[in-house]
């Protein structure tokens, strides 16, 4: 075995729950209980086709993931040059290119992952991940997009890059909140300081300019930080309610029912009216 699965089954918690043995090969099925860390802010999480952006209010990073563009589009090309007439032979070899592809690209993303989940980590905060479910729709064929827009949307792993940072963090005992579509809402055009909806320029490559904050923010940032905030409420509202003694009486919780959060001057008290007999 190689020293980083020593270092990994010999860390404190682990257990060998099966494992295979062929002739090439030994695999090993562990598990870890591991305590969730308590958490006390959230970063947002922005998957684009070139970089993943990772911040919240205080501070945000960028991680340079050009180079997979770059290997999709050179692994696209040697297999277009293949000039052989026989359909199995060249299905063999696409897909061993395409398992390269697949290796490289996992190989970049494990890097970018493994910094994000580490630092949030040291720094107890949730990731907050939005849900991008039927994105590949926006530029089917026959949406007016040009085939090579297609086929470099088409080599974006950003279901990948998802599932990366969720079982790393699960492993490290960190919390991961994947938001619904509808709390995703214009969380890239909508300004972090007032609300208002983020305006572009032709001139400005991916900056929006808000009209009433007089300031230009990358689309990017803006999309990791509002993110982050919209977590942050529901990482707030899903923390178990605090029991304390009311007037020399000890409260009571029950599992299932959460307390509910007031807005006020939106949830008023109801009016009680007397039922019929």
């Amino acid at each position: 075995m190689t020293r980083h699965t020593l270092d990994v089954i010999s860390q404190p918690g682990v257990k060998v729950r099966s494992f295979t043995l062929t002739r090439s090969r030994l695999s090993l099925c562990i598990a870890r209980d591991v305590p969730l860390l308590q958490c006390t802010s959230t970063v947002g999480v922005d998957r684009d086709l070139r970089n993943l952006t990772v911040g919240n209010d205080q501070e945000t990073r960028h991680y340079d993931l050009s180079k997979c563009v770059r290997i999709a589009k050179t692994t696209v090309r040697i297999v277009s040059s293949f000039t052989r007439d026989d359909d199995r032979i060249r299905t063999v070899i696409a897909s061993r290119y395409g398992q390269r592809r697949a290796s490289r690209t996992g190989h970049l993303l494990h890097n970018a992952t493994k910094t994000i989940v580490a630092v949030a980590v040291q720094r107890r905060t949730g990731i907050v991940l939005e849900n991008i479910e039927g994105i590949r729709s926006l530029y089917r064929k026959g949406n007016g997009q040009a085939r090579k827009y297609r086929g470099r949307m088409n080599g974006w792993s950003f279901g990948e890059a998802q599932r990366q940072i969720e079982y790393k963090a699960r492993w490290a005992g960190l919390p991961v909140i994947r938001l619904s579509r509808h709390e995703t809402r214009g969380s890239s055009v909508s300004c972090p300081r007032c609300g208002e909806r983020l305006q572009s320029d032709k001139r400005l490559e991916r900056k929006l300019w808000c009209g009433n904050c007089r300031i230009v923010m990358d689309r990017d940032v803006v999309a990791a930080v509002n993110l982050a905030r919209r977590g942050r409420v529901r990482f707030a509202r899903s923390r178990p309610p605090i029991v304390r003694e009311a007037q020399g009486r000890a409260g009571e919780t029950v599992k299932g029912n959460p307390m509910p959060t007031v807005i006020p001057g939106v949830d008023a008290p109801k009016i009680t009216r007397p039922t019929k007999s």
